[in-house]
């Protein structure tokens, strides 16, 4: 099963899907070059983009028919968005990409089944998960995986929050204020908005960010539940 933005390759067209292939995520390290001694110094680890590419083969000989499917493929790939992509290797597990390439075939081989769809993770290379976990701020709460999680507060105000604070015991993140509304603090991207309009302005800058991290027993102190999501490299 290919499933992208919700709807399977294989309902809009009988392909006979050959081979998936996924890339590892391209690793990007950045090390500091000693300047008499042999060797570097490693600094940290940085990560690029996630590659899958699907190949198949679309028997059917007639041209328009052929066409016509291929046409509801190129439909299917949804150019221009970034969608949830499933595949068979995990049930539990999903990306989130791009269509980046599309087919290049051949009217006259109608038997060719290296025909091929290319897909790239940009924003999300990891494996994420597809359920999440909702935990209130201030409890306890683990996160596995081998990546770090994403993490996000929810939650509707009716009325405006004066000086509001989050904390991991070590982090502080502070708002002079949230407005009334449908709050969502994003804790990966760093951003924070109230109906869909930044709220950022209220953000303390000596604040310290949390930044999402693998282990057990953590907890977030703060207003609202925290929405958990594991991901894998």
């Amino acid at each position: 099963m290919i499933n992208f933005d919700g709807v399977n390759l294989e309902s809009i067209a009988p392909v006979k899907i050959e081979d998936i292939r996924v890339s590892p995520i391209q690793l990007n390290p950045l090390a500091r070059q000693r300047p008499i001694q042999f060797g570097a110094d490693f600094v940290r680890m940085g990560g690029g983009t996630r590659a899958v590419t699907v190949t198949f083969g679309l028997l059917d000989s007639d041209r328009s028919n052929r066409e016509e499917k291929m046409q509801a493929i190129r439909d299917w790939a949804q150019i221009g968005k970034q969608c949830v992509l499933k595949l068979p290797q995990y049930t539990d597990r999903h990306l989130v990409c791009a269509v980046t390439s599309l087919p290049d075939y051949s009217y006259r081989k109608w038997w060719e089944g290296k025909l091929a769809l290319g897909f790239t993770c940009y924003d999300n290379p990891y494996w994420t998960a597809n359920t999440g976990t909702v935990v209130p701020c201030g409890d306890s709460f683990d996160v596995e995986g081998s990546a770090p999680p994403l993490i996000s507060v929810d939650f509707y105000n009716a009325t405006p929050l004066d000086a509001t604070s989050y904390s991991d015991g070590v982090n502080t993140m502070t708002f002079t204020q949230i407005p009334a509304g449908q709050t969502v603090i994003d804790f990966n991207r760093q951003i924070a908005a109230v109906e869909g309009v930044s709220i950022m302005t209220y953000y303390v800058p000596t604040s310290s960010w949390i930044v999402p991290k693998i282990g057990a027993e953590q907890a977030i102190t703060g207003e609202g539940d925290l929405k958990i999501f594991e991901r894998w490299v």
